[in-house]
């Protein structure tokens, strides 16, 4: 879970730093504040006072929380895979909160023990994506705690969610009834509607397609003779997608005068 949620926060992360935004300034000031408050020992209900103000920000997902109950070089972990910094964390789970909006968190277990705090939650949130999917999982962390310094040593996450659930959320808007075209398309993919993916996509490729074939032509003259290899091919291609939304267009247009 941790691996694939990292190279998309990543990749989210590069996509903010090409358009020139800071994708981890959330990290970088509450990395600042953890440095600044992790020096010296913490008693255990410091500790526990400091995670509660983290979750109340929905750290784990939000990338928000100052998260100074942890120690610097924390182990984080799934049942897949772990690394060790509370920096790395931070600067994976700011870029993703980015992404999201609408966040609810709901901690449904709190249990402490003499070494460690349990802990239940749910959440959702929209995606800021052009559909606007909903995602919403659950699952626990285990909080370790070090008996000298006090400050957590190991975070263990589980996440109780079925990754083709989770697909499934991602391909539908949450919105009940779609207001743009992306969702209008999203909609039909996650209703495995292909006719309806069709006839949305095909003023788009209709609008790829057109220029594509006129310019062919244009080539063919200039050269008086037909393309081959490539050209040839991406020429045959195009023809045949604006054969196809033109009659897709026609259907549309009959369809809609009730011929």
């Amino acid at each position: 879970m941790w691996y694939g949620a990292e190279q998309l926060g990543n990749l989210v992360g590069l996509g903010k730093a090409l358009k020139g935004e800071s994708g981890t300034a959330a990290a970088d000031s509450a990395a600042a504040a953890a440095s600044t408050a992790s020096t010296g020992p913490l008693a255990r209900a410091e500790a526990l006072a400091l995670l509660r103000e983290d979750y109340d920000e929905s750290y784990f997902v939000s990338g928000k929380g100052s998260m100074a109950a942890y120690a610097s070089d924390c182990t984080f972990a799934d049942p897949f895979v772990s690394f060790d910094g509370v920096r790395r964390f931070q600067a994976n789970v700011a870029n993703l909160g980015g992404l999201m909006e609408d966040i609810d968190l709901k901690i449904t277990k709190w249990e402490e023990t003499d070494e460690a705090l349990e802990t239940s939650w749910r959440f959702s949130c929209v995606l800021a994506l052009p559909w606007r999917p909903k995602l919403a999982a659950a699952g626990g962390t285990t909080h370790v705690f070090d008996r000298a310094s006090g400050r957590v040593i190991k975070h263990v996450e589980r996440w109780d969610v079925e990754p083709g659930k989770v697909v499934k959320e991602l391909l539908r808007p949450a919105a009940k009834f779609p207001t743009s075209k992306a969702e209008v398309i999203m909609m039909s993919v996650a209703e495995g509607d292909v006719k309806g993916v069709w006839f949305e996509l095909s003023p788009f490729v209709f609008k790829a397609s057109a220029p594509v074939v006129a310019a062919s032509l244009l080539l063919q003259t200039a050269t008086r003779g037909s393309l081959d290899g490539v050209l040839g091919g991406l020429q045959q291609t195009a023809e045949v997608l604006l054969v196809l939304t033109t009659l897709t267009e026609i259907i549309k247009l009959v369809g809609q005068l009730g011929l």
